[in-house]
């Protein structure tokens, strides 16, 4: 059986909040360079808000999700989770906003091993679940 990527759903409002940052940080980059003051300081802000911005470019383009050999790999950004497939105990839809590897609100929610738990959002839900052989629980 051969890999199965899915590409997380992403929500408008929640690029457009991620495009809203990188384009505030840019605007604060420039500002920073063409104000002139302490040049130490200036580089350290600059590195840091160059580092926010990638990682918020690597989280939106890279949010995948891949069932291969009984495996859920989950990547996002820097971010990499396995779980495997035979530990899932439950698949439920969720609209949390707590932190995950997911650019939208249409969520699923995957418990897993002792008290574990991930949510993923997947374009192709229908297909996901399918890939790791369960069904929506209630």
């Amino acid at each position: 059986m051969s890999a199965k990527c899915f590409k997380s759903k992403v929500d408008h409002w929640i690029f457009l909040i991620l495009v809203a940052v990188i384009v505030i940080n840019g605007g604060v980059i420039g500002m920073i360079a063409l104000d002139g003051g302490d040049p130490l300081a200036s580089t350290i802000i600059i590195l840091v808000l160059l580092l926010v911005m990638a990682l918020i470019m690597s989280i939106m383009f890279s949010t995948h999700y891949t069932v291969d050999r009984g495996i859920l790999r989950i990547a996002s950004g820097p971010y990499r989770f396995k779980v495997p497939i035979n530990q899932i105990t439950s698949v439920k839809a969720s609209r949390s906003p707590l932190s995950s590897p997911a650019l939208s609100m249409e969520r699923l929610l995957i418990r897993h091993g002792k008290r574990r738990r991930i949510m993923v959002s997947p374009a192709d839900k229908a297909g996901f679940l399918d890939a790791i052989g369960h069904k929506l629980s209630g």
